[in-house]
C-alpha cells in the first residue's frame, strides 16, 4: 500500500515537473522568437532610415530654393536620429559601434545646424556644401554595405551574433575564419549581422573626419571634459573594472584582458563572461559596459526596472543623477539619467542605461556623454528671471505641469541657462525653453507618447 502511494505521487511529481518544464521551454521560445523579431525589425528600419537618409542627402544638393532646402535638411536630421535608435536595438557582441554611432551622430547635428541656420534667413556656406557631399557618399557606402548584409540574412539566415569557433576550427581545420581573412588584409565575408557592421564599422574608421560647427561637432573631443586627470596602468584599469562588476553584482572570477582602444576615450578593453567594458587611461573610469548575456522570461515592471537603475547609479557612486526618460523595448528597459546640482538639471551630462527586465540587472551603461561634456560650473539660481515673470512669457493658453531650471546644450557647443516648463497646448504635451537671464524662446520639443515610453520631437 505504502510503496503503491509512493509510486503514484512520484508519478504526479514527475507529470508536474514535465509540465512545468515545457511550459519554461516554450516561455523561453516565444522570448526568443520576440527578440529576433525586434532584431530583425530594427534592421530593416535601419535599413530603411538609411536608404531615405541618402536620397534626402541628395535631393539636398540639387535643391536652392530655402524652403526646399530646409526640408530636406531636416528630413536629414530626422532619418539620422531614427537611424541611430535602431542601431541600438541591435545586438552587440563587444561594447559599441563608435564611428557607425558618432557618423549618424554628427549627420543628424549637421542637418538640424543648418536647417535652423537657413530657416532663420543663413546661408549653407560653401565649405559645408563640401561636407554634405563627402557625406553623401559616405552613407552611399555604408548602405551598399547594409543591402550586402540584409541580403545575406535573407538567404543564409545569417545569425545575429558570431557563433564560438569550434575545436576543429581552433585546431585550423575548416573554413577560414573572417579573423584569419582580416590577418591577410582581405575583409572577407560576415559570419553574423553583427560582424558585417563591425566590419563597416572598421571601414568608416580609414576615412578621414569632417568638422562643422554645431552641438555635437566635438561629441568625440580632443580631450574629454569630465575625465579625471592623470594616467593608470593596465594593472590599475583591471582593479577599476573589478569594483565595477562587483558593485552591480556581477562576478569577476574570470575577468580577461581584450585589448586596447585608441582616440580621446582610449582605454583599456575587459571581459568577463558575457560582459565587457571599457576604462579609460585617462582617469581610470568605466566609460562603456555591456552584458550580451541571453535575457530571460520578464518579470519586472518597468517601475521595478527604474528602480533597480536608480540603486545601480547610487552604487556606482553616481549619486547626483537623476532619470529623465525610458523606453520599453520588452526584455530590457533603456534609461536616461542626467546631473543635478542645487536643483538645476544640467543634460550635457548624460548617461545612458539598459536595465534587464528578468532580474533588473544593470546589461548596458554609455556613461561618454558625461565625461565629454562634464566640467566644473558656475550657475547663479539668484540671475534667473523669477518663475512667474518668466512664466508670463508663455502663451496664456499653454498650460503649465512642471517648471524648473536646466542647462541645455545649443549650437556651437555653447550651453543656455533656461527655465524648463512643461506643458499641454490643445491637447499635446511640450517641453519649452526659456533663457532663464533674459526670457528669449531657447527651444521647444513635442513630447510623443508611445507603449515604449516618451520620445521628443
Amino acid at each position: 500500500m505504502r510503496r503503491n502511494f509512493w509510486l503514484g505521487a512520484l508519478g504526479v511529481a514527475l507529470v508536474l515537473s514535465l509540465a512545468w518544464g515545457y511550459n519554461e521551454y516554450r516561455q523561453a521560445e516565444n522570448l526568443r522568437l520576440s527578440t529576433e523579431n525586434q532584431y530583425r525589425r530594427a534592421f530593416t528600419d535601419l535599413s530603411s532610415h538609411l536608404d531615405q537618409l541618402e536620397t534626402d542627402l541628395a535631393k539636398g544638393q540639387v535643391a536652392t530654393a530655402p524652403n526646399q532646402r530646409i526640408l530636406y535638411l531636416t528630413q536629414v536630421w530626422g532619418h539620422s536620429e531614427s537611424a541611430m535608435k535602431d542601431l541600438a536595438q541591435l545586438p552587440a557582441e563587444q561594447v559599441g559601434i563608435s564611428y557607425v554611432d558618432q557618423f549618424l551622430n554628427q549627420i543628424s547635428d549637421l542637418g538640424r545646424t543648418l536647417a535652423q541656420r537657413v530657416a532663420g534667413g543663413g546661408q549653407v556656406a560653401p565649405a559645408e556644401e563640401n561636407i554634405l557631399r563627402d557625406i553623401h557618399d559616405r552613407v552611399a557606402s555604408v548602405n551598399r554595405k547594409v543591402d550586402e548584409i540584409s541580403t545575406l540574412m535573407d538567404s543564409d539566415q545569417t545569425a545575429w551574433l558570431s557563433k564560438s569557433p569550434t575545436l576543429r576550427q581552433r585546431l585550423g581545420f575548416g573554413k577560414a575564419q573572417v579573423a584569419e581573412a582580416a590577418a591577410e588584409g582581405q575583409e572577407g565575408p560576415p559570419q553574423s549581422v553583427r560582424g558585417g557592421l563591425e566590419q563597416l564599422d572598421a571601414s568608416l574608421q580609414k576615412l578621414p573626419p569632417f568638422s562643422y560647427s554645431g552641438e555635437f561637432s566635438t561629441k568625440f573631443v580632443d580631450k574629454p571634459l569630465g575625465l579625471p586627470a592623470g594616467e593608470i596602468s593596465r594593472e590599475q584599469s583591471q582593479a577599476v573594472a573589478r569594483d565595477f562588476l562587483a558593485k552591480i553584482g556581477y562576478g569577476t572570477d574570470n575577468l580577461e584582458f581584450t585589448g586596447e582602444t585608441q582616440g580621446p576615450f582610449a582605454g583599456f578593453q575587459w571581459k568577463q563572461g558575457d560582459a565587457s567594458l571599457e576604462v579609460s587611461k585617462r582617469g581610470g573610469a568605466v566609460t562603456l559596459y555591456r552584458d550580451q548575456r541571453e535575457l530571460q522570461v520578464r518579470t519586472l515592471s518597468p517601475e521595478d526596472a527604474k528602480n533597480k537603475a536608480v540603486a545601480a547609479l547610487k552604487a556606482l557612486g553616481w549619486n547626483t543623477m537623476v532619470l529623465t526618460s525610458s523606453e520599453d523595448f520588452g526584455s530590457y528597459l533603456q534609461l536616461e539619467a542626467i546631473n543635478e546640482q542645487d536643483g538645476i538639471r544640467i543634460y550635457p551630462d548624460k548617461i545612458r542605461l539598459m536595465v534587464g527586465l528578468d532580474s533588473g540587472k544593470l546589461v548596458g551603461f554609455d556613461a561618454t556623454p558625461y565625461y565629454a561634456y562634464h566640467t566644473s560650473r558656475t550657475i547663479s539660481k539668484a540671475k534667473a528671471l523669477p518663475l512667474d515673470k518668466a512664466k508670463s512669457k508663455l502663451r496664456p493658453d499653454f498650460q503649465v505641469t512642471e517648471s524648473r531650471l536646466a542647462l541645455i546644450p545649443k549650437m556651437g557647443n555653447q550651453e543656455v541657462f533656461s527655465w524648463e516648463f512643461r506643458g499641454k497646448y490643445k491637447g499635446e504635451e511640450y517641453l519649452l525653453y526659456l533663457n532663464a537671464l533674459n526670457g528669449n524662446e531657447e527651444k521647444i520639443q513635442r513630447i510623443i507618447k508611445t507603449p515604449r515610453g516618451e520620445y521628443l520631437q
